[in-house]
């Protein structure tokens, strides 16, 4: 594969990390991944300094459009910086976990600063969006009945449950976006040729056992939430723990299910099929969730596992050549 290493290339890279920077705050899954693939292979043609100006640069030219943005394009560029910059040697897992810890601060203080901005609080432009959406959902699907529910639910009481849900609704848009950023800054370092270490397949996937802390303490908030009268707050930390802990454990458990797809030789397309059906089907959630709890203590694929459970030495180091 031949390295990125001529001027056109360079020129390129800097025009994706400038039209990444530019849409990142506006459109975060595909700003944020567009960057780092020019970032990527700016650092591992050698490029690093024109690396970090073209990103400062991006920064500037998306926050000149959208002002309120810096306090989400700035630190995510930083963390892209150093994601990139460490992966020959850091987990791209330790990665993504850095870049969705950045992001959903990010975009939690971005929506604080609006709302501060319009001289009204988070909750209440959070509760301002969600109607808006409800309305918009009732419009579009003919769903609302004659009594004002929508699929059997009372507006208010979606609204409500929106409103509430919003740090696990930052937190999965921040993990799609760090999971999409890392694999497509794994694919631009492996093409200049450079060894790096990128997200380890779906079958070895195998998560630290640390994940399981925020399931414990998701369950002692919920179980606070019930033992003390007007302790909503915590029913609703504990809910959003919870929620968020479970795609964690989806992820587990997907990577259960494809090693053994592997194993008893399903094809491609069948797979792909057979991972969908086990994430839109309602009743399939929360088995492929409980598997990959199981997981961390059967370890049904027989990984290694030292220092606890993860995917670090399964990740491998790959280069495109």
């Amino acid at each position: 594969m031949p390295r990125l290493s001529h001027t056109r290339d360079a020129l390129l890279l800097s025009a994706a990390v400038l039209l990444g920077g530019l849409i990142g705050g506006a459109l975060p899954l595909l700003g944020l991944p567009l960057a780092a693939t020019g970032l990527a292979g700016l650092i591992f043609s050698g490029r690093v300094v024109a690396a970090v100006a073209v990103g400062g640069l991006a920064v500037a030219l998306g926050t000149f459009l959208a002002p309120a943005d810096a306090v989400l394009l700035a630190p995510a560029f930083v963390a892209m910086l150093f994601a990139v910059g460490g992966m020959q040697r850091r987990s791209a897992l330790m990665n993504v976990a850095l870049l969705t810890s950045v992001v959903t601060a990010g975009t939690v203080a971005r929506t604080a600063l609006v709302a501060w901005l319009q001289g009204t609080t988070l909750v209440a432009l959070t509760r301002q969006g969600s109607e808006a959406a409800i309305a918009s959902l009732a419009a579009a699907a003919n769903a609302s009945s004659s009594d004002g529910m929508i699929f059997g639910v009372d507006p208010e009481t979606l609204a409500d449950l929106m409103v509430k849900l919003w740090p696990f609704d930052h937190f999965a848009s921040a993990l799609l976006v760090a999971v999409v950023t890392v694999a497509v800054a794994g694919w631009a370092a492996a093409r200049t040729g450079a060894e790096v270490r990128r997200l380890p397949r779906l079958a070895v996937l195998d998560l630290s056992v640390h994940t399981l802390w925020p399931l414990i303490g998701a369950f002692a908030f919920l179980a606070a939430g019930r033992a003390f009268d007007g302790a909503d707050i915590a029913t609703t930390i504990g809910l959003n723990l919870l929620l968020g802990v479970r795609l964690l454990l989806l992820a587990q458990g997907l990577g259960v299910a494809a090693a053994f797809y592997s194993r008893v030789g399903i094809g491609r397309p069948m797979r792909t099929i057979g991972y969908v059906l086990l994430v839109v089907a309602d009743m399939m959630l929360p088995l492929v969730s409980m598997v990959g709890l199981v997981d961390f203590w059967a370890n049904f694929r027989k990984l290694p596992r030292e220092e606890g459970s993860s995917a670090s030495g399964l990740e491998g180091k790959t280069s495109g050549q």
